[in-house]
């Protein structure tokens, strides 16, 4: 069990949740519900606020059934609130242009890849000069170049998915909305498929607003996060703070999840809830900024004169801030665990108790 040493109180106001001109989807005070079949009230979402910004990634995460996907069906226009604004913002007069990218888009099987991006463009009326640099820059982003001319059925799982996302960006699309894009890819293909997306985002300034499970893709992408549960924002904030400083239990189980976060299987079985004489005490150590590139271990076990051993974790860039996660052995006899926690947060660092092991 997962027994945080410190409850911290969630923040006032979610970060992302202020309103300025550079929003770009922009969420207020709404309210989403439906009728049950006996007339009962369900609530899908409720007084959700938050913002992307122009040319910026927000991932929302959150449980099954929390409202993520009801969140991209109202921004792409399928469905209206109940209460409250939902709006894309336009930009120098132009009409809101929205891509989405689904597991299970369709694409047609008679045509070539080249074919499908460029029918709906045909239907809407747009100069063929100009269908065909938006072929072009479509394939560029989503790594198909070499593959235009051929069919749906010729393409692998995640060529295919690629293949969808080069649709959803055709026609000058400047939104894209990510429904659990990476979702039945293996690791190579979804890889694949975040760097196409980062491209788009880097190189096109596409806004994308991505609602998944994956936390792989969401360390990958995101500057920002918002948080879900049972169709309320429990918690928001820059993507290496929600990882690094998880506050509400729901964030803090997704971030457990993170690459390089989770406890390695041989240690989950044998954690216990109490210490054991001469046991240990394994920590989740999260830091970002400056205490992510400051030897903090080696000062803290010089300091107290033992080892913290490290048993997992890893370490990198959010959106340029630098943000790591380690789980690392300590005594949990005492004074000794108590001494660590309280050195360890001492020099900027979240601890969180995951158990003990003898």
């Amino acid at each position: 069990m997962n027994v945080p040493l410190r409850a911290a109180p969630l923040a006032a106001a979610p970060e992302p949740s202020v309103v300025v001109p550079s929003d770009h989807i922009l969420f207020e005070d709404v309210r989403l519900t439906y009728r049950a079949s006996d007339g009962a009230e369900i609530v899908a979402l409720d007084g959700v606020s938050f913002s992307v910004p122009r040319g910026g990634v927000v991932a929302v995460i959150g449980p099954s059934g929390a409202g993520k996907s009801s969140l991209l069906r109202l921004a792409e226009g399928r469905e209206r609130p109940t209460a409250g604004r939902v709006e894309i913002v336009a930009s120098g007069g132009a009409a809101p242009s929205v891509g989405v990218l689904a597991p299970h888009a369709a694409l047609d099987p008679d045509l070539t890849l080249a074919e499908n991006l460029a029918a709906p463009l045909r239907r809407s009326g747009r100069p063929e000069p100009e269908i065909a640099r938006e072929i072009e820059q479509a394939l560029h982003y989503a790594g198909l170049d070499d593959e235009r001319n051929r069919r749906p059925g010729e393409l692998a799982t995640g060529e295919r998915r690629r293949a969808a996302l080069a649709r959803a960006l055709s026609g000058g699309r400047d939104v894209l909305l990510l429904d659990e894009p990476t979702s039945a890819l293996d690791p190579d293909s979804a890889q694949e498929l975040l760097a196409a997306v980062t491209r788009a985002s880097e190189e096109r300034g596409a806004t994308v607003l991505l609602a998944t499970h994956d936390m792989a893709a969401v360390t990958t992408l995101a500057g920002a996060v918002v948080v879900i549960d049972q169709g309320r924002v429990v918690e928001t904030g820059r993507t290496s703070r929600i990882f690094s400083r998880p506050e509400h239990r729901v964030t803090r189980r997704f971030a457990a999840a993170a690459p390089g976060a989770a406890l390695p299987p041989f240690l989950r079985g044998k954690l216990k809830t109490s210490p054991s004489p001469q046991g240990k005490a394994l920590l989740r150590l999260g830091f970002e900024g400056p205490a992510a590139t400051r030897p903090v271990l080696t000062h803290v076990a010089r300091e107290l004169g033992f080892d913290l051993g490290i048993v997992a974790g890893s370490m990198g860039a959010l959106s340029g801030d630098p943000f790591g996660v380690l789980i690392v052995a300590a005594p949990s006899d005492e004074p000794y665990f108590t001494a660590a926690v309280e050195r360890l947060e001492d020099n900027g660092l979240a601890v969180e108790t995951l158990g003990f092991v003898s």
